[in-house]
Formats: C-alpha cells, structure tokens, sequence
C-alpha cells in the first residue's frame, strides 16, 4: 500500500468486543497496564506515535491498536489520526497535534457517558457519538475550556488558530495573540438535514472567567492569549473554514494539489510542554472554492451516518470533480485497423441443435450467411 494512504479496520466487531471488555469502568491513577481500553485507531498517516500513561517514550501508533484512558497522541508533520472512541464518538487531529483522553466513562446499559481530553496544539474535530441529556464530554486547550452537549465541534491550537483568526472579520490582526496557546473553536453541527427529534448540540467556550455559548452551525469563539477572554460568537468564513480543513486532513488536502502546513517535515519531534514549534505561515489564498471541507478520503475508514443521532446530517461537501473524459484507442504503429463491419443487423444465425448458446468449443464456428454485396463501383441492388 502506498505510503500516506488511509488504511480502515473493520470497526464494527472490534469495538463490539472493546465495549463488552471496557463498558461501564470508572478509573484513575492507574498504571498503564491497569488502564482501560476506550477506543481504537480506526484511521492513520503517516507518522502518528502514541505515548501510555508512565512511559518514557511514544511508539509508533498501528491500525486498529487500542487506545487506553491517559494515551498521549502525537502526530508529524503531514500525519493524521482518527480514534473511534467505546460510545462510537470520534477524536479526529491532524498534523503536529497533541491530544490526551484522561477522562472516559460509558455504561450503555445506562445510557450514560462522560468524556474529558486535553489538546495542546494542533487541529483537532469531535463528534459525539450517541448524545442524551445525561452525556457530557469537555476539551480543554492550553488557555480555554470547551463544553460539549451533543454535537460535533472544530478547533485550532497554536500558531495557525492565530493565522486564520487574524483573517476574520470579526477578530483582525490587530488583536494581540500568543503563537503557542491561540485557540479557534468552532461548531459544525447539528446541521439543517439532522433527523427529527435530534437535540440540538451547543458548545461553551470559558476562558478567564467567561463564557461564550455556540448554538449555531459555524459558530465560532477565538480565545487569543492566557488572561484574554474569548471573543465571540462569531461565524468563521469560508476560507477560514478550508483552512481548518487543510490542517486536520493534510493528506487529503495534499493530494488535491493544496499546500499543507509541516507537508515537509519528514521526521518527529519529541513535544516538550511549554516549547512552541515553529510554524511555516500559511497563505489562505491557496485554498480555493472547491477545496476539501473535512471528512476522510471516500471509504478510508467509519463514516458518520447521518441518519442515526450522532450523525446530525450534516455532511461535509464533496470535492467539485469532472469526470475524465476517455479518449479512443489509437492504433499503433505497424498495424491498421479493420473497418466497421457492414454486415446488416437481424437475428442471430441459429446455434447448432447439439451445442448450448455461448458454450466454448474447439471446432471451428458455422459459416453465416453472407448477404448478396454489389461488384466494386455499383451501387446497392434496388429493393425489392
């Protein structure tokens, strides 16, 4: 398989049997052996490494691996990774990414589940997976809190949240950010196609001690620097929208011809809290309409249903392709190709009485009736 292609497990069984293992744990503490399972890698490019709780060092993270309560996930440059969680939500990140699930609890006989995770850079979309008014789930980044009631969200850490909020309308260059701790959040669901009866999800977004509510679709809240609070709501444009796209599929984005952020950074650096990366600028006139709005390469891995709650029918629209027109077969040089055949079209000669139509044979086919062709330089006989 070529390298920087998606590679999908069949999930359905595998996380049937993680549910049945994992369902229902409460834990804390724990050593890494001891942790439980709360989910998979259902999807992973490129150089994607995961770190358990204790260990000194990352390994390099595999298709359909376990993924445990305190992992640390770390992604390179041009990488990315979607995590199927128990509840069948899903933690997508892209490159140059940090994210760490340290909180996880789901009793599906209850009904009940309670997520919490930390992003410390990079791009990152969560999508609920069976939402209900006992379900919470929360995200934190370096410098704001994030509230999740059922619904599928977006967001930047880092240099680039600072790079597409200076080109919003509403925020400006002119707002003082921090590189290392800048985040964008934004609310992509439930969308107008949702099924009946599906709750509508909204976000909180608190950061230094107030709180900015997202019940829209593209709703977004800009945290700038530690002490600032958020500003918002506001809804993110359409270039600011591609690219976020562009830094949580990298590899999709790539392949459509579209710079990507770190595209060549080939090797991993080890994240130290507290180090700020450099980052290559992005320019945003390179993401043209047409360009991926988010959502993995068509059969890479588990897609959202739209049809089920979780889903929130709202899909993200398909890449604008032509099909490719096919051109006719030229003949090669030394050889010439025979005309159309003249032959009048009508009924079939009949089949010999011992042998089946279509049944292969070794001896030669009857001869067919031949019709009657003027000598060369008459025209057709008249009819009749």
């Amino acid at each position: 398989m070529r390298a920087g292609r998606w590679r999908a497990p069949a999930m359905r069984g595998a996380v049937t049997v993680l549910a049945v293992v994992a369902a229902g744990l409460v834990t804390a503490g724990l050593a890494a052996a001891d942790l439980p399972v709360i989910g998979i890698n259902a999807a992973i490019v490129n150089n994607v490494r995961l770190r358990h709780a204790g260990d000194a060092a990352a390994r390099t993270a595999t298709l359909r691996q376990r993924v445990l309560l305190n992992d640390e996930v770390q992604t390179g440059g041009n990488s990315q990774l979607q995590v199927m969680l128990l509840d069948r939500s899903m933690f997508n990140v892209g490159a140059n990414a940090r994210l760490t699930i340290d909180r996880f609890v789901y009793d599906p006989a209850r009904g009940t589940r309670s997520l919490g995770a930390s992003v410390a850079r990079g791009a990152f979309r969560f999508v609920s997976g069976q939402p209900d008014a006992r379900g919470t789930a929360a995200i934190r980044t370096p410098i704001a809190a994030i509230g999740i009631r059922g619904t599928m969200l977006e967001g930047v850490v880092g240099a680039e949240a600072v790079l597409i909020a200076s080109g919003e309308a509403a925020i400006g260059p002119a707002v003082q950010s921090d590189p290392a701790t800048a985040s964008l959040i934004i609310l992509r669901g439930p969308g107008a196609r949702a099924p009946r009866g599906t709750a509508p999800g909204l976000i909180d977004v608190t950061a230094a001690g107030r709180r900015v509510t997202l019940d829209r679709p593209l709703a977004a809240a800009y945290v700038p620097r530690p002490g600032a609070p958020p500003i918002g709501p506001f809804r993110i444009s359409a270039e600011g929208l591609r690219l976020v796209q562009a830094l949580l599929f990298p590899a999709l984005a790539q392949e459509l011809g579209l710079p990507v952020p770190g595209a060549s950074d080939s090797g991993f650096t080890p994240f130290t809290p507290g180090t700020p990366e450099p980052r290559r600028p992005l320019d945003p006139r390179a993401f043209p309409p047409g360009a991926p709005n988010g959502g993995f390469e068509r059969g890479s891995g588990p897609q959202v249903d739209p049809r089920v709650p979780g889903g929130f029918g709202q899909r993200d629209p398909a890449v604008n392709q032509r099909p490719q027109a096919t051109a006719p077969a030229q003949p090669t040089a030394g050889t010439t190709q025979s005309p159309p055949s003249t032959r009048p079209t009508g009924t079939a000669p009949p089949q010999p009485a011992n042998q089946p139509a279509n049944q292969p044979t070794n001896q030669a086919a009857p001869a067919r009736p031949t019709p009657n062709r003027p000598p060369p330089g008459q025209g057709p006989p008249p009819p009749p």
